[in-house]
């Protein structure tokens, strides 16, 4: 849970009031039941033990501020395999680019230091900023779920996305490589 806080988990934290603004997720299942600082500091703690989660914040460089998360999730290890997902919670970020590098960072990190040969994604097919992100980090699309996703009394469709280790290192490794301020050595 790299940069993340249990003082972040406050309830005048902007993390905290990410969560309770339901705009920021009116595409995804996250919140369907109300934030309270028990349900935060709960997941908090399962996420630390968790062997299929990585999360991880996401800054400002110049100003260290928290502006949303990214993390790995479903990880399967004997298959090599996990999704990704993201939230900006900060809207003054937004259409700067910054989730696409993120996620573009992220899966660099999967397939080079956690060795991961698939990494996928879920949108929900209303979502087109995160249906974007998708395509300009490198993940195709890969299929369609059908009435997946219930939000606001009706069904809609997720869209399947996902990278392969080889095509996308070759295709967009080094783009990504660059996006890291000091390289990893990995």
């Amino acid at each position: 849970m790299h940069g993340l806080t249990p003082d972040m988990l406050d309830i005048n934290s902007p993390y905290y009031s990410w969560l309770e603004d339901l705009s920021l997720d009116i595409y995804t299942e996250r919140s369907y039941f109300p934030n309270n600082p028990e349900r935060m500091m709960s997941y908090y703690k399962q996420a630390g033990e968790n062997q299929s989660l990585i999360l991880l914040g996401i800054f400002d460089n110049a100003t260290d501020k928290h502006i949303g998360n990214i993390s790995f999730q479903e990880i399967s290890w004997l298959s090599r395999r996990a999704s990704v997902a993201y939230l900006l919670g900060d809207n003054s970020y937004a259409n700067k680019g910054i989730i696409t590098d993120a996620v573009m960072m992220m899966l660099y990190y999967g397939f080079n230091k956690l060795n991961f040969q698939r990494i996928f994604a879920g949108v929900s097919d209303l979502h087109e900023a995160s249906k974007k992100v998708c395509f300009k980090a490198g993940l195709k699309q890969e299929g369609r779920l059908r009435n997946d996703l219930f939000r606001n009394g009706e069904f809609t469709d997720s869209i399947l996305y996902a990278a392969i280790r080889d095509e996308w290192m070759k295709e967009h490794g080094k783009k990504a490589l660059e996006l890291f301020d000091i390289n990893p050595s990995y």
